[in-house]
This record gives C-alpha cells, sequence and structure tokens, in this order.
C-alpha cells in the first residue's frame, strides 16, 4: 500500500523545490554493486577531480589509475553507494511513511594503507556512501596521506541486526 500511495498522490504532492529532488537527471546516489558499475566510475571521476584541486608542490595528488583498483579488489563489497554531491537526499521508507532524508559528506585522514584498510575492516557501518577518496604524497617526507569523503547512513535497525546476528554467529 506503500507504493501505491506514493504513486497515485505522494509524488503530486511535492512542492515545487522538492520535486525537482526527485527529477530522475538529479540522482546523486549510485549503488556500488557488481551489476551496476557507474558507481566506480563516478567515483574514480570524483578522486580524478578532487586531485586535481591540488595545486600544492610540497604535496603531490597520486593519480587514481595507479591504486584505486587495487583499493576497490580489497573493498568494493564494504562501500554500498558513491555520491556526486557533498550534500544529498534520499528519499526512503521509514515507519510505514515515505520521506526524504538529507545526508552530509564528512572527511576523514587516514596516515597509511593499513589504517585505511582498517577504517572500511572494522566494519561498524553497514551502509557507506562514498564521495572520494584521495591518495597524496608528501615530498618533503614521502609520507602518504590519505583524505576520504564519505557518510554513514547505517540506520539504527541495520546496526540492531548486525549485533543479533554477531551475537548468534556459530564460533569456527
Amino acid at each position: 500500500m506503500i507504493f501505491q500511495e506514493l504513486i497515485k498522490s505522494s509524488f503530486d504532492a511535492y512542492s515545487n523545490f522538492e520535486r525537482a529532488e526527485m527529477e530522475p537527471s538529479t540522482i546523486t546516489v549510485y549503488p556500488l554493486t557488481e551489476y551496476n558499475l557507474e558507481g566506480v566510475k563516478l567515483l574514480f571521476d570524483n578522486c580524478k577531480k578532487a586531485g586535481a584541486q591540488n595545486n600544492n608542490s610540497r604535496i603531490a595528488t597520486v593519480d587514481p589509475v595507479l591504486w584505486l583498483g587495487e583499493f576497490l579488489d580489497k573493498n568494493f563489497d564494504k562501500i554500498s553507494y558513491v555520491s556526486t554531491k557533498l550534500e544529498f537526499t534520499i528519499l526512503k521508507i521509514e515507519k510505514d511513511k515515505i520521506i526524504n532524508k538529507r545526508f552530509h559528506i564528512r572527511s576523514k585522514e587516514f596516515y597509511s594503507d593499513n589504517e585505511l584498510n582498517n577504517f572500511f575492516n572494522d566494519n561498524k557501518f553497514k551502509t557507506l556512501v562514498v564521495f572520494s577518496i584521495i591518495k597524496q604524497v608528501d615530498l618533503n617526507n614521502l609520507q602518504i596521506t590519505y583524505k576520504l569523503r564519505y557518510s554513514d547512513i547505517t540506520e539504527n535497525s541495520e546496526i540492531r541486526d548486525k549485533k543479533i546476528k554477531e551475537l548468534f554467529k556459530p564460533d569456527n
């Protein structure tokens, strides 16, 4: 019944501003799955654009062609979506109602491959949206830095379900 209500009345009930956000051409979040690799292309483009903004001669941005493939081989299944904007809205069902939920991208820095991989392997999140990952090298001391722009949009129910699953997981 939720979708019947959405199709019949909710789409027409949105104001002009909200309706503009619902146009297919304004979609800003793409799934990252083996069935839809558009997200990989968008992530690559975001990494390229964000890295190109660095015009500092002390810090060199590493082209994602050199490292992003290896990173995705390890962490592809931990990223749920790729965003094309630093702020995005998702139309979703919550408590039997359809709502627009707004999210913001935040930044985090990592100072080694291990730190970055640990972030993804700790798996604290269930639904992760990534905007970009930039790999940089400080030419003064050859220190590697990763700048991750992401949003954790994991719902409380997903966290609860994950904890329950962990509790009942058989010991190996």
